[in-house]
C-alpha cells in the first residue's frame, strides 16, 4: 500500500521573504526535487536488473490434462501470440505443477499459464508479473464428482471412503475444495479413510468414472470439456456437489522481460475478440468469453485460505 507524507513548511517570516526574493518557480524547483530525487532512488533500486528480450518466448503451462490435450488447447493460441506480436512462442509442458514454477524460477519459460495457487508461489518470489486472466476465472468453481451408481447423495456420505484430488499444488483440484470441505467441518485426513492426488483433472475423473476411488473433485471447466470432446460421458460420472465460485487461473510473465514486450503481450490477449471467427475458435479451446486484465486485488482472498491451510509462506 502507498504512503503519502505530508511535509508541512514552517511559517517564519525569514522563509517567507527569502521564498519571495526566489520567486514561485524557484520555490517549486525547491519543494519538487526533493521528491523527485526519491522517487528516482526508488526506481533505480527496485528496477529490475536487466531488460531481457528473447528471440523465442517460451510458454510453460500446467500439465492439468494429458500433453495431447494441452497442445491442442494452447498451440492455436500461441500461433496468434506469434503472429501479433512478431516473435515464436514455443510450448513447454512441465512434468507436473512444481516442475512448472521450479522452471519459471530458473528462467527456463518466460510466460506461465498459473493456476491461483503457483502465481501466488510464483509472485512472492518476486519473479512473476501478471498478464491477463480469462473472463471466467474471476468465477472459477470445482465439481465433487461420483460414479452414477454409489448410493451417497452428499459429500458428508462418503466417510470412510477414498477421495482423489488432483495435484496438491492445484487451485480448483486441492486448495479450494479443501478449504470448501473444512467450512462443512470435514477435515479430509480424518473423514475420509484414504487421499489420492491424482496429479491431474482429467486423471481424477478417470479414477472415479473406473470405480478406482469414491468421491474425486475436478475443475469444472476441464470436466465440461471432457463432457464436449467425448473423453467422457456424462452417465459415467455423476455431480454430488459443487464449491462456490473464486479466482483462479492467470497468465503471468517473468520480471526481467522488457516492459514495452510485456504490454505488446496483453494488449495481444485481449485483443481476442468472439465475434471474429478465428478469435472465437482460440477462445472456445481455452473455455474463456475473452481476457481481462488481472490485478493483484483478485487474488487478495485466495492468499488469505491459501495461508490458512499452510499451503503458501
Amino acid at each position: 500500500m502507498e504512503s503519502k507524507d505530508r511535509t508541512r513548511l514552517g511559517r517564519t517570516d525569514g522563509l517567507t521573504s527569502s521564498f519571495r526574493r526566489l520567486g514561485e518557480p524557484a520555490l517549486l524547483m525547491l519543494l519538487v526535487l526533493p521528491a523527485l530525487a526519491a522517487l528516482l532512488f526508488v526506481a533505480i533500486l527496485f528496477w529490475p536488473a536487466s531488460k531481457e528480450t528473447p528471440d523465442v518466448l517460451r510458454v510453460g503451462v500446467l500439465p492439468d490434462q494429458s500433453p495431447e490435450m494441452l497442445e491442442q488447447r494452447f498451440l492455436p493460441l500461441l500461433d496468434y501470440l506469434g503472429a501479433e506480436i512478431g516473435m515464436p512462442f514455443q510450448l513447454v509442458v512441465p512434468g507436473d505443477y512444481a516442475a512448472l514454477l521450479d522452471m519459471f524460477q530458473r528462467h527456463e519459460i518466460d510466460i506461465a499459464y498459473f493456476g491461483g495457487l503457483t502465481y501466488l508461489k510464483a509472485h512472492d518470489t518476486g519473479n512473476a508479473r501478471a498478464l491477463v486472466m480469462r473472463d471466467v476465472d474471476t468465477r472459477f468453481r470445482s465439481s465433487f464428482l461420483a460414479r452414477p451408481d454409489r448410493p451417497e447423495t452428499t459429500i458428508t456420505d462418503f466417510r470412510g471412503k477414498t477421495l482423489a484430488f488432483g495435484s496438491r499444488l492445484s487451485t480448483s483440484g486441492h486448495l479450494m475444495p479443501r478449504h470448501f470441505l473444512r467450512q462443512r467441518n470435514i477435515e479430509p485426513e480424518s473423514w475420509f479413510a484414504s487421499i489420492v492426488y491424482s496429479g491431474a483433472h482429467d486423471e481424477t475423473a478417470m479414477l472415479v468414472r473406473d470405480g478406482k476411488v469414491d468421491l474425486g473433485v475436478v475443475n469444472t471447466e476441464i470436466l465440461e470439456s471432457m463432457f464436449r470432446d467425448g473423453r467422457l460421458r456424462r452417465d459415467e460420472v455423476r455431480v454430488v456437489d459443487q464449491t462456490p465460485p473464486y479466482t483462479d487461473y492467470v497468465w503471468a510473465m517473468r520480471v526481467g522481460i522488457d516492459a514495452g514486450l510485456h504490454d505488446r503481450v496483453v494488449f495481444a490477449f485481449l485483443k481476442l475478440s468472439p465475434a471474429e471467427a478465428e478469435d472465437a475458435a482460440i477462445l472456445t479451446n481455452l473455455g474463456a468469453g475473452g481476457f481481462l486484465p488481472a490485478p493483484e486485488s483478485e487474488f487478495g482472498s485466495l492468499r488469505k485460505i491459501a495461508m490458512s491451510l499452510g499451503l503458501l509462506g
